[in-house]
């Protein structure tokens, strides 16, 4: 039997054999999630040039070879949501001249795609074709394996493993709800499979599924969920001091997470406080921007700090905003002595004029 995929040959071009790769190790990944007893696996022989990747009780069936079928659109603890994970990925690799061949054990099959030219559709179209009379003299534990012929040793090293956090050398320095925070600055991963490398990043995460939804190429992550998700894995931890003290992106909006934790955000606040002040001076007014130097009340001096460190500085329950100070207020006998000056000439009457110095003076005396 042969069933052929209505899916140009060139669809999606930018991907890469190591994206290929990571899309069938998420789809084992996904089904282990899904199943924790259906173990996945995965083995490369540099000898043979050979990678497979599989499950312990997953068995394929033709309709999944149907775009956009899925078992995993709703599950937010998987990755694959879309229906086109491992076709696209099995294209991609064909494309590249690896050889792709699936043993299918479980429905005793074995499944070989390649490039055919369809009369149909007049183009070259990905085709799998099964064979449904295999026999095996034993058949293994697994119920599916893939198995991908000519992936070299460089390709391996330089391409795949780097996408694969369960294949790098890295540690673990904070786990928390939301995910691992790990020692592998700018690097993005989501549930071990990388996304992304961004600069900005202090250290590196491996966010859980449920906190980052990709798009199909896995690879688009905005600025803005990136700061958010990484802000709320540092709620709590101590070490945030430090990134807000510095405007680290990490933890760029944890001033804005007391739905998580409002005492550690108060205590990392009054911290910050303590810091500032201890450096700076008690007569120190933090700021951003330049434009914020005017409103600064004389008497104080301004300090330009990262906008995060400002406001965790501005949140604690010890700061109080400077505030402008006023002339001194004439007392009333000042403003009488004052008006005695400026008017006194006019007051023809030098009886009522003497009465008036008179009281100044006693005032003046009382006062």
């Amino acid at each position: 039997m042969k069933i052929e995929l209505s899916l140009a040959r060139e669809y999606v071009p930018s991907w890469t054999i190591s994206d290929a790769v990571r899309e069938l190790y998420q789809n084992a990944l996904d089904q282990e999630t899904q199943n924790p007893l259906n173990t996945m696996f995965w083995n490369y022989d540099a000898t043979t040039e050979t990678l497979r990747v599989g499950n312990q009780h997953s068995t394929l069936s033709t309709n999944t070879l149907l775009l956009g079928a899925t078992s995993k659109a709703d599950d937010e603890n998987t990755i694959g949501q879309f229906g086109e994970g491992y076709k696209i990925a099995t294209l991609v690799l064909v494309r590249n001249g690896k050889r792709v061949t699936f043993y299918n054990y479980g429905a005793r099959e074995v499944w070989k795609p390649r490039f055919v030219k369809s009369r149909r559709l007049n183009a070259d179209v990905l085709t799998f074709f099964i064979d449904k009379e295999a026999v095996w003299k034993s058949v293994p534990d697994n119920d599916l394996m893939i198995e991908i012929n000519g992936i070299t040793e460089q390709e391996w090293n330089e391409q795949i493993v780097p996408s694969n956090l369960r294949l790098c050398d890295y540690k673990v320095l904070h786990s928390t709800p939301f995910g691992d925070i790990i020692n592998l600055p700018g690097a993005v991963f989501v549930n071990g499979l990388f996304v992304c490398n961004y600069k900005r990043y202090q250290y590196g995460y491996n966010f859980k599924p449920a906190q980052l939804k990709l798009d199909r190429d896995r690879k688009l992550a905005s600025d803005w969920d990136l700061q958010w998700l990484s802000s709320k894995m540092w709620v709590g931890i101590p070490e945030a001091i430090e990134l807000v003290q510095k405007g680290y992106a990490d933890a760029a909006n944890i001033n804005s997470m007391n739905h998580i934790n409002n005492t550690s955000l108060m205590d990392m606040s009054n911290e910050a406080c303590r810091r500032f002040f201890e450096e700076y001076g008690d007569n120190a007014v933090p700021i951003t921007y330049q434009y914020e130097a005017d409103n600064v009340p004389a008497g104080y001096k301004a300090v330009i700090v990262p906008e995060t460190y400002k406001a965790a500085i501005r949140s604690s329950s010890g700061y109080v905003e400077p505030q402008q100070q006023e002339d001194d207020e004439p007392t009333p006998v000042e403003k009488l002595r004052a008006w005695y000056k400026a008017y006194g000439d006019l007051i023809e009457d030098d009886n009522i004029l003497n009465e008036l110095r008179h009281i100044i003076e006693k005032l003046e005396a009382y006062a």
